[in-house]
C-alpha cells in the first residue's frame, strides 16, 4: 500500500464510502500555487488532523472545503452536494448546498464585538436557518452549556478570555447543524492552559462522532484524538495514515523532517 491509500480497497471504495470527497482540488493565488492536486476521502464520524510546516497550504485546502476559497479545478463533495470546479466558478445554489452540511471556526474568532455571546450565537440561526428568536436563544443556550459557558451568556466579547471567545466560536458553529466541523489552527495565538480548553471541548465532539477536519500545530491532539493524519508540504498531501504510523514510521522524508523540527527527535 502506497504512503497515500486511505484503505484496503484503495480510493474508490474510500471514496463510495465517503462523507467527504475532494478530489484533485487545485487553488493558486496570482503564481504560488497554495493547493496541489490534493485529494481527500473522510468518512462519517472520522476526525482527521492536517499537519505539516507553515506555508504548506493547509489553511488554504480547509478554505476550499468550505468555498471560501474557490478552487480552480478539482471535484468536491459533502454529503448529498457535490461541486466540479471550473473558471465558471460554483453556483450560489451549489455554495450554499455545501455550506449547509459544515461548521468553520477559525484562528480569529470572527464575534460581533457589540453583541453578547447569546446574540453571536442565536443571529446566524435567525438569517440563515429562519428560526425565531425564542428558539435561536434556546438553542444558543444549549450550545453555551455545551461548551462550558452558559453563565456568559449575556457578556459582550471583550469580556471574555481568548478561550472563551473561541467557545462561543465553536457554540456558534455547531447551533448551525453541521454534520462536518472544520477547524482552522483554533489554538493559534492562546496560551497553552487556554488552549487546552479548546482542545478539550474538541475532544468531546471527537467523542459524540462528529466528523472533524484540524489544521493544527497540536501534536499532541493529533496523535490521540484524530482517527488519520495527514500531511502538507509545499502544497501537496505527501502522506496520510494512522496517527502512530505517521508520528513512529512516517514514509515521506518531508514529514520526516517536519516532526524532527516540532518534536525535537
Amino acid at each position: 500500500m502506497s504512503a497515500t491509500q486511505i484503505a484496503p480497497g484503495g480510493a474508490a471504495a474510500a471514496a463510495k464510502s465517503s462523507f467527504v470527497s475532494a478530489h484533485s482540488l487545485s487553488k493558486s493565488f496570482g503564481d504560488h500555487v497554495a493547493v496541489d492536486d490534493v485529494s481527500l476521502e473522510v468518512a462519517k464520524g472520522e476526525v482527521i488532523s492536517i499537519i505539516g510546516p507553515s506555508g504548506a497550504g493547509k489553511s488554504s485546502f480547509i478554505r476550499c472545503l468550505n468555498l471560501l476559497e474557490v478552487p480552480d479545478r478539482g471535484s468536491l463533495r459533502i454529503g448529498d452536494a457535490s461541486v466540479e470546479f471550473s473558471t465558471s466558478g460554483p453556483s450560489k445554489q451549489e455554495v450554499r448546498a455545501l455550506r449547509a452540511h459544515t461548521g468553520m471556526v477559525f484562528q480569529s474568532f470572527n464575534l460581533f464585538p457589540h453583541f453578547t455571546a447569546l446574540k453571536n450565537v442565536a443571529l446566524p440561526q435567525m438569517r440563515v436557518h429562519g428560526r425565531s428568536r425564542a428558539e435561536a436563544e434556546e438553542r444558543a443556550m444549549a450550545e453555551l452549556t455545551r461548551v462550558g459557558l452558559a453563565s456568559k451568556a449575556n457578556a459582550y466579547p471583550a469580556e471574555c478570555s481568548g478561550g472563551q471567545q473561541q467557545r462561543i466560536a465553536i457554540a456558534r458553529a455547531l447551533a448551525m447543524d453541521p454534520e462536518l466541523m472544520l477547524f482552522d489552527e483554533p489554538t493559534s495565538g492562546l496560551d497553552p492552559e487556554i488552549g487546552a480548553e479548546i482542545l478539550q471541548v474538541m475532544r468531546a465532539l471527537a467523542a459524540d462522532d462528529m466528523t472533524m477536519l484540524i489544521v493544527t500545530h497540536e501534536m499532541e491532539f493529533a496523535r490521540h484524538v484524530s482517527n488519520r493524519i495527514a500531511v502538507m508540504v509545499d502544497g501537496a498531501m505527501i502522506e496520510q495514515g494512522p496517527p502512530e504510523r505517521i508520528m513512529t514510521e512516517p514514509v515521506h522524508e518531508r514529514t520526516r523532517k517536519f516532526l524532527s523540527a516540532v518534536l525535537g527527535r
